[in-house]
């Protein structure tokens, strides 16, 4: 006996979205039949069933008139789950699959089908949507005739039948017919009326787009062309058919008992699905539904661009970055694009009214209500995104040479523990504070609990991004090779390249030095260039090793250099790598043991005196060497003169 792979219809939540949208907005209770169309594929079939797939377009009558294989149909949307239960119905159901097989039946008798072979095949969907809980029941019919009777089936090769499937798929991409005639006899290609005058079915092939992804069967499409084809020629007792598909055409001689056509009356038919349900909504959820589409842009990257992509690695991470202002709400903006979801702002500063043309996350209320600079940001993240898990913390960074009294000292204890905690929550710390001396203590902590910590700073037209080394200097990984690339331990802070310890850089500054003035467009530029390098650091396998190289095959996204340094007075950029410097003071072993040894304490002492950080490195003899060394060559020259 002949089978036929019958069709699984597969409905996508942005049909159910449109289907939302017109019943609210278009259909309101209108329950009439609604046109919808189904775009079929002979390429990429996979599975053991015929797909009827339905998505938002499905609902556009360009669909049916697109290039490629179409079938249309109608939906039948019930107001009430009663209506919808009374439809499914056996009784109800016969009722709506005989109104659908007349028709089929009636292009069969009046010959039409030959001049649209598309009036053969049809579907139709009765379903139930509930707009407020987003749940779905539906069930979905293909008509299949049940004519002629008792159909065999015997597989042919296409050798035997002397046909080029290349020039069938190629006449069928052209013309967009789903039905056509391949001559047996001069192996031309012929229109499908010619068939009404050929009376030997060994002369001629049938050629159907046929959707089926199992190559022992004919689909579902195929059982109503047989039937039309047994009663257009009520002698023929046999068909050659070839079932047109990309993964392998078909060729198949049906045969059938003479029947000598169908005098009076319509031929049973089947074609109904089971009974469906979709509950969806958690997929409605406006929130849901921006996330899906934020996403979407990293998944085509994935898909298209790089399938070995790690997206996880960036919606797993948290961020910490220290100071909202300008450069601050401009990372926060490029690293939600990347899947981070998970920020933390750290700003002791309200927002003033210079702030909202140049900050990305601030507004003119903002400034007229005096908001903080970390709070605004986080409800501005939130406006624009409200998946986005933030938290901002008013939160002053101790800094050397900013002077404390001992009254001070128990808020300061605070400050520097939670400073501390939120480093060690956090995976990535953004250092974009205004000051030199503010980014001191958050390296300090960064290399104590092994975070990635990158530096961004900006001048009037130039610009320098560094990430820091991982961990303590003693625990550095030795490059004994010749390799360019430079291990991440290995790697110089912000500090490293410094012979003085920072102070206060505040206290005796005229206004213009108090404030960042820069061309407008750097902070957009650092901030963009500092997100895509975290982003490539990222994907090295292991992130906490990532060595610096400016060679684009590092990682999977390309270079990871230690340093990024822009003019723009010339819009030109360089990448040096520099190597840790033992007597830093930030990132240098001692300051490290200091901090363990005394926390806070240590902390205060280098706020009141700068000058500790020298004491504790060794720069102080470094500079005092350096001194004497000038001296005797003064008196050297000395001598000589006289």
């Amino acid at each position: 006996m002949a089978t036929f792979v019958p069709f699984k219809t597969f409905l996508d939540t942005a049909f159910w979205r449109e289907v939302n949208k017109k019943k609210l907005h278009d259909w309101k209770l209108d329950e009439s039949p609604k046109e919808i169309y189904s775009q079929l594929s002979l390429y990429d079939t996979k599975g053991s069933e015929c797909a009827l797939s339905l998505s938002h377009d499905s609902f556009t009558s360009s669909l049916e008139a697109s290039n490629g294989l179409s079938i249309s149909g109608s939906l039948i949307l019930y107001n009430t789950r009663e209506s919808f239960k009374a439809a499914a119905t056996t009784n109800s159901r016969e009722e709506l699959m005989e109104l659908k097989t007349t028709k089929i039946w009636d292009a069969v008798q009046s010959r039409s089908w030959l001049q649209n072979p598309q009036l053969l095949n049809t579907f139709f969907i009765i379903a139930f949507a509930d707009l407020k809980k987003f749940h779905y029941i539906y069930k979905t019919c293909v008509p299949a005739l049940i004519f002629p009777k008792e159909i065999q089936q015997e597989i042919v090769p296409l050798t035997a039948y002397n046909a080029n499937e290349s020039n069938l798929f190629t006449h069928h991409e052209k013309t967009s017919s789903p039905v056509f005639l391949l001559s047996n006899v001069s192996n031309e290609i012929l229109d499908l009326p010619q068939l009404e005058n050929n009376n030997n079915p060994d002369e001629i092939i049938i050629v159907i787009a046929d959707p089926c992804p199992v190559s022992s069967s004919a689909g579902w499409l195929v059982r109503n062309v047989l039937a039309a084809v047994a009663q257009l020629h009520p002698s023929w007792t046999y068909c050659n058919i070839i079932s047109l598909r990309s993964a392998g055409s078909v060729g198949f001689k049906f045969s059938w008992v003479s029947s000598e056509g169908l005098q009076s009356g319509v031929p049973r038919s089947s074609g109904w699905e089971m009974h469906y349900s979709a509950d969806l909504k958690k997929y409605f959820d406006p929130k849901i539904m921006m996330e899906e589409s934020v996403d979407l842009n990293l998944k085509l990257i994935k898909w298209r661009l790089n399938p070995d992509l790690e997206l996880e690695r960036y919606s797993n991470l948290k961020v910490l970055i220290l100071g909202a202002g300008t450069i601050g709400c401009n990372l926060a903006r490029g690293i939600v694009p990347w899947g981070v979801r998970h920020i933390s702002f750290v700003d002791n500063s309200t927002v003033s009214y210079s702030n909202p043309v140049r900050q990305s996350l601030s507004e003119f209320e903002d400034a007229r209500l005096g908001r903080g600079k970390a709070e605004t940001a986080v409800a501005a993240l939130q406006r624009i995104f409200p998946s986005v898990q933030a938290t901002a913390h008013r939160l002053t960074v101790p800094m050397p040479g900013h002077t404390i009294d001992e009254k001070e000292e128990e808020q300061l204890q605070k400050d520097i523990e939670k400073l501390e905690q939120l480093v060690k929550d956090h995976d990535v710390v953004f250092l974009a504070l205004d000051s030199r001396e503010a980014r001191w203590l958050p390296t300090v902590l960064a290399c104590k609990h092994r975070k990635m910590a990158i530096s961004v700073a900006i001048g009037f037209d130039t610009y320098v991004i560094i990430r820091h080394g991982i961990g303590s200097r003693k625990d550095s990984v030795s490059d004994d090779s010749n390799s360019e690339a430079v291990p991440y331990s290995q790697l110089s802070c912000y500090f490293c390249s410094d012979v003085t310890a920072p102070g206060n850089s505040t206290s005796d500054r005229t206004l213009d030095q108090q404030c960042t003035v820069s061309r407008p467009g750097t902070s957009m530029i650092v901030s963009g260039l500092a997100v895509e390098l975290l982003a490539s650091v990222l994907q090295y396998p292991n992130p906490l090793e990532t060595p610096a190289s400016l060679d684009d095959n590092t990682t999977l996204l390309g270079a990871a250099p230690h340093q990024i340094r822009g003019f723009l007075n010339r819009f030109q950029q360089i990448h040096p790598i520099v190597k840790r410097f033992e007597r830093c003071v930030a990132c240098g072993d001692s300051i490290a043991d200091q901090y363990q040894q005394n926390g806070w304490k240590f902390v205060r002492d280098v706020m009141n005196s700068p000058k500790r950080l020298e004491e504790v490195t060794g720069l102080d003899e470094l500079q005092d060497s350096v001194d004497a060394i000038d001296i005797d060559f003064d008196d050297d020259e000395s001598v000589v003169s006289n």
